[in-house]
């Protein structure tokens, strides 16, 4: 697993793709695209909803990992922000009409979309996304 800690802006973006570059196995090569935008829509909220203009640290980790038993390539963002579940938010998106709705939001439904799992939660004062990509076929 390929580990850094950054500050939550969007000027990382570039060093985590290439994180992401270095860590995909031949197994996963074809999951480069989605692995991207998944982490380049997960750091955007992070740095627009988690920190509110006060100083911050993202950990990101991908590389191997298993979900139910299958291998898949793992992208794990972690944040010291407050409490924010963006799926939860999404959830709340879906059951409102087009009317009611704020804008903002597709990027976390393309996450959705892409993602073979994705799972949230708040250990220790930290906010923790895991997103589980499988190949093509595998999902």
């Amino acid at each position: 697993m390929k580990t850094v800690s950054i500050p939550p802006t969007w000027e990382q973006i570039d060093q985590l793709r290439n994180n992401i570059d270095q860590a995909l196995s031949e197994k996963f090569k074809s999951l480069k695209f989605k692995a991207e935008i998944i982490t380049e829509e997960i750091l955007t909220n992070v740095a627009k909803y988690a920190f509110k203009n006060q100083e911050g640290e993202v950990t990101f980790t991908c590389g191997n990992g298993l979900i139910d038993g299958r291998e898949a390539f793992c992208i794990e963002i972690t944040d010291n922000g407050e409490e924010y579940n963006p799926f939860l938010h999404m959830k709340a998106l879906q059951n409102c009409g087009i009317e009611d709705r704020s804008i903002g939001g597709v990027g976390l439904h393309l996450v959705q979309e892409m993602a073979s799992h994705y799972i949230y939660h708040r250990i220790d004062g930290r906010n923790r996304i895991q997103i589980f990509l499988l190949p093509k076929g595998e999902d």
